[in-house]
């Protein structure tokens, strides 16, 4: 009786000092951890995820400042011509009075497109950004269509030579990547006509430079 009495009783002897263990002994719960560090505790299994979210929002963003880029400067364009053809036709030459009204209007015009080349130029730097953390999502991802574009918007500056360093650079050490680069530059689609003075950013950063001049060059004409 004593033996099967004293079971129960070392058992829940036994129950009684695992409860009682320290704590420090026991791993750390989830919850416990500050807000911030559990947030960045991202699983490995659903970082792709994440990174194509991360992709699509950039992607998203670079194609909003194209079209402020493209809509912006062709509204420019447009409101120069217009203004500048209407002193060309409304106003006589030889006059002191039309002489004032191409500086005042010409100035304010001049002014308002600075001010745009310099908002462009914090656009493209957006842009660039933009298009840079692209290309390491694509890296990690093994995509390549923003490579691909780099590639041929860098190469196509500098020539064959420059292209192969090019592709060099933007691999990182991917020969897959790297070999894909080159047969692009190889291709007939990595080819243009005219390939240096047909950078979308060299065509804009020169329109501020030709409205300037047209304005100037209609104050040397009405005198």
């Amino acid at each position: 009786m004593r033996t099967t009495n004293s079971n129960p009783r070392e058992q829940s002897m036994r129950e009684s000092r695992e409860t009682r263990e320290p704590r420090e002994t026991r791993p750390p719960r989830e919850d416990t951890l500050p807000a911030e560090e559990a947030a960045m505790r991202v699983p490995p299994r659903n970082r792709w995820q994440i990174l194509l979210i991360e992709y699509e929002l950039l992607d998203g963003y670079w194609a909003q400042l194209q079209q402020r880029i493209w809509m912006s400067g062709l509204f420019l364009v447009g409101m120069s011509m217009l203004g500048i053809a209407f002193v060309a036709v409304t106003l006589k030459s030889g006059l002191q009075e039309t002489l004032d009204m191409i500086i005042l209007v010409g100035g304010v015009a001049s002014l308002l497109t600075l001010a745009w080349w310099l908002l462009l130029r914090r656009m493209f730097a957006a842009e660039r950004v933009a298009e840079y953390r692209k290309n390491e999502i694509e890296r990690e991802l093994g995509m390549r269509s923003t490579l691909y574009l780099t590639f041929l918007r860098q190469s196509r500056l500098f020539g064959a030579r420059r292209g192969s360093s090019s592709a060099r650079q933007l691999a990182e050490g991917d020969q897959e990547l790297e070999s894909g680069l080159q047969a692009l530059d190889d291709s007939p689609q990595g080819r243009t006509l005219l390939p240096r003075f047909m950078a979308e950013r060299l065509v804009w950063n020169l329109v501020p430079l030709l409205i300037v001049a047209a304005w100037a060059g209609l104050y040397i004409m009405k005198g």
